[in-house]
This record gives C-alpha cells, structure tokens and sequence, in this order.
C-alpha cells in the first residue's frame, strides 16, 4: 500500500496540475472575452460561464478582473515574443536582401495564427488608460522598435521604401492583421477562409509585395 506521504503528494499534484487547467480555461476564455467585447463590457460572471468554471474562481484565482485582464495579456504577449521572437532569430541568418520580406511573412502567418493580438490592441489603443500603459511597457515598445529597426536597415540597404518606420509599422499592422480579425466579413466577401494555410500564405506574399521589390527577393 502506498504510504500516507506519497499519497499527500500524489494528491497535491493533481491539486496542482487541476488549479493550472483551471486558471489556463479562464485565461482563454478571458482573451476571448475581452479582444471581442472590451475590458468593460466583459463581466467575470460571463468569463466563468464561458470557461465551465464554477462562480467566484476568477476571485480565487486571480483575486481580480484587473488581475485576470493582465494575466490573460502577459500569457498572449509570452507567446508571441516566443513565436515572434524564434521568427527574427532564423531571419537574421538570412541574406541581407532577404530579411526584410521574411520578417514580413513571418508577421502575417502569426497574425493569422493569433488574430486575438491586434483585437487586444484595437480594444486598448482607443484610450490611454492603464491597460494600454501596461501593454507598452510590457512588450509593444519593444516590439515596435524591433519593427523599425529591421525596416531601418532595409530602407538604409535601398531595399525599402523611402517611408518613415513609424508610417512601416502601422502599415504593416493594419496590412497584416485586418484580414483575419474581420476572418468572418473576409470570408463573407470572397468565399474563401482567411485562415486557410493556403491563403494565409499568399497574403503574407501580397503584403511582403508591398515593401520590398519583388524582382530582387524572388
């Protein structure tokens, strides 16, 4: 028989890897709610119905709405320094006259693979509040001067279009992103899913058509 030390600790385990199930439904269930519907008209009650999580966990959990919104964000914001992140790294092994359509390609295919981001970020960019103060300081200064830098080095290499970094990247932002946050009207208007592995890649080549010259990358 299993003594009473390994069954505490067996239990406590479980106990364990239960709490992280929970806390992980919440999280996605949070994103969803808060990148379609806003901070303020997401209520904690509508998230735990939303999870298949009993009333009051999110309290138990995370002690707070506010708490929930930023553990939510920082679990979106680790994956895409992961994804991104690995993304830039094969790139700069790449010929100079390459990197700059990669990156631009590697952006799109995240965008698709997690539209929520930029649903995020339209949510909280409308109002300068502590949620969009949190969000800059926590990953999308860096990440815009990660942006500027490589079209910098693009546009000094004449391999980029003579536009200001900053104009790069809300241009690529909103080139890369709107087809699938709007999947459902793009869909609607086309036939054709977004989403699909297919189109994803050619809108990564239609976007990366934009900023570099096609007949020196192809």
């Amino acid at each position: 028989m299993p003594s009473v030390q390994h069954s505490l600790a067996s239990d406590c385990k479980r106990q364990s890897r239960d709490a992280q199930s929970t806390k992980l439904k919440l999280i996605n269930a949070a994103l969803n709610a808060f990148t379609t519907q806003g901070y303020d008209a997401s209520s904690t009650r509508g998230i735990e119905k939303a999870a298949g999580i009993k009333r009051g966990l999110i309290n138990y959990h995370f002690g707070s709405k506010a708490a929930l919104w930023k553990a939510s964000a920082d679990h979106l914001m680790s994956i895409t320094e992961q994804d991104l992140g690995a993304a830039v790294k094969e790139i700069e092994n790449l010929e100079e006259s390459q990197r700059l359509r990669a990156f631009v390609r590697a952006y799109v295919t995240f965008c698709a693979d997690r539209p929520e981001l930029n649903r995020l970020m339209i949510q909280e960019g409308m109002m300068a509040d502590w949620r969009l103060e949190w969000l800059l300081d926590r990953s999308v200064r860096p990440w815009y001067r990660q942006v500027c830098k490589v079209f910098k080095h693009a546009k000094t290499m004449g391999l980029a279009p003579q536009m200001d970094p900053h104009h790069f990247y809300y241009v690529l932002t909103g080139a890369a992103t709107l087809i699938f946050s709007n999947a459902a009207e793009a869909e609607a208007l086309s036939g054709r899913n977004p989403l699909d592995s297919v189109a994803v890649a050619a809108h990564a080549e239609a976007v990366a058509d934009l900023f570099t010259p096609v007949e020196k990358s192809r």
